[in-house]
């Protein structure tokens, strides 16, 4: 699709349609990574205040842990005062559910569900306002590298299981002027195909999980395969920590600069890479703390406030990563604070009999009702062990279900077994790694 086509006819309509007034948020906040940081102080300050008097007038939940735990938000210094509030922790968000809404959205509400990179997917109510927010600040960053709204997007991401979500998915790509290689189909038929679809389309900038993009540039590069892409503006990795040996292989097959995000569904982009190698913080979104603590020198547990969601505000909400915050200046202009010493995200693939590898949120894909937490771990080509802790909706034949289709996404005759435990324990940083591969071949 041509890109002007797409952002002046698509893209305006849709918003339009939606009720989503993302032109308009990134007309509002485009400069603001480049005001003094005193401003930006007062703007988060601003912002505090305005999201935690709408909680304690509008949210049950809020007001009463604001009164078991003698907080004013009238009388209040933000941020002074902000360590006062209890963590927000995901299974108390998978618990109190809709507690956390008001009793009328005043826009449009869509559904959305994380990844279930800590074992347990999270479906939350995401409004118009807060998702208008987030697009503007992903646009705004993606602006940094010259890539527009409508611009071709070659994505290297995960697929919906089922016929009805697939074909959705294909239709969303359709009009968000993209094309796509499952992460689900790792294989050289399907880089063939890939590489043959990139000639044809001639995507502006690349976007996907690092460990895809990695073996796809691999690929590339190994078999001298020429797939019309080069003049790509950026490629943006994003859903997994970016490794240094990642990096290198993906710039030297591509020749562009190999970009570093970081985000979840529940907030948008946290922090974004500049030209300089630095991940600022998009501070004007959002309010982040680094709680450090023993044994991790040097990083704290990253917790975030919302400062544009008005409508179910995540407040200091405990991401299960581990960084650090520097207030070092950076030549790129940016006034943003930079996160540093990332860590606490990994993506791995499920090797089939046959050697062929399946990225490993196929699980995330599939487990979709009745469980809590699940953790796939391979120990033999020919085994997946999945332990799920179940819920009262997870019945035999559902359950039957998941296993039958999780052993066709897989193919190659993979045995897929189901261990049911009462629960399953994180790891010293706090986070339960959804996949474990411990295959030494």
């Amino acid at each position: 699709m041509n890109p002007w086509f797409a952002k002046q006819i698509v893209y305006r309509s849709i918003g339009i349609v939606r009720r989503e007034a993302v032109l308009k948020r990134l007309q509002e906040i485009r400069a603001l990574p480049f005001v003094t940081r005193e401003e930006i102080g007062r703007l988060q300050q601003e912002k505090l205040a305005r999201v935690l008097q709408h909680a304690n007038a509008s949210i049950g939940y809020y007001r009463d842990l604001f009164a078991r735990n003698g907080i004013d938000v009238e009388m209040c210094r933000w941020p002074d005062d902000l360590g006062r509030i209890p963590l927000l922790r995901k299974q108390t968000l998978q618990e109190i559910g809709e507690s956390l809404q008001p009793a009328r959205p005043s826009l449009p509400v869509s559904m959305e569900s994380t990844s279930g990179t800590l074992g347990a997917p999270l479906v939350l109510a995401i409004d118009r306002h807060k998702s208008a927010f987030i697009r503007a600040v992903m646009f705004r960053n993606y602006g940094w590298y010259g890539i527009d709204i409508g611009d071709r997007q070659a994505r290297f991401w995960g697929m919906p299981a089922g016929a009805r979500l697939h074909y959705r998915e294909e239709l969303k790509d359709l009009l968000a002027n993209r094309i796509r290689l499952s992460a689900f189909a790792v294989d050289e038929a399907a880089f063939h195909r890939f590489a043959a679809a990139l000639r044809n389309f001639r995507p502006r900038y690349f976007y996907g999980y690092p460990s895809l993009l990695f073996r796809f540039a691999s690929w590339v590069s190994d078999n001298r395969v020429d797939t019309g892409c080069s003049g790509l503006a950026a490629i943006i990795t994003s859903g997994e920590l970016l490794h240094d040996f990642q990096r290198r292989a993906i710039a030297e097959a591509f020749h562009c600069p190999v970009v570093n995000e970081y985000g979840t569904t529940e907030t948008g982009i946290i922090a974004f890479e500049c030209a300089q190698g630095m991940l600022h913080i998009n501070s004007d979104h959002l309010y982040v703390e680094c709680l450090e603590s023993e044994p991790f020198a040097g990083q704290g547990n990253l917790v975030i406030t919302e400062l544009n969601n008005l409508y179910n505000p995540l407040i200091r909400y405990q991401l299960g990563d581990l960084g650090a915050i520097s207030e070092e200046e950076c030549s790129c202009g940016c006034a943003f604070p930079v996160l540093k010493a990332l860590s606490g995200r990994e993506g791995n693939f499920i090797t089939t009999p046959s050697g062929r590898q399946v990225f490993s949120a196929v699980l995330s894909y599939t487990f979709k009702e009745g469980v809590r937490q699940f953790q796939g771990i391979q120990r033999r080509r020919d085994e997946l062990i999945v332990r799920i802790v179940r819920e009262e909706g997870l019945s035999d034949a559902l359950a039957d279900h998941y296993k039958e289709s999780l052993a066709r996404t897989l193919g190659d005759g993979i045995k897929v077994t189901f261990e049911f435990v009462p629960r399953i324990e994180p790891e010293k940083s706090g986070k339960l790694r959804y996949f474990i591969s411990d295959l030494t071949e």
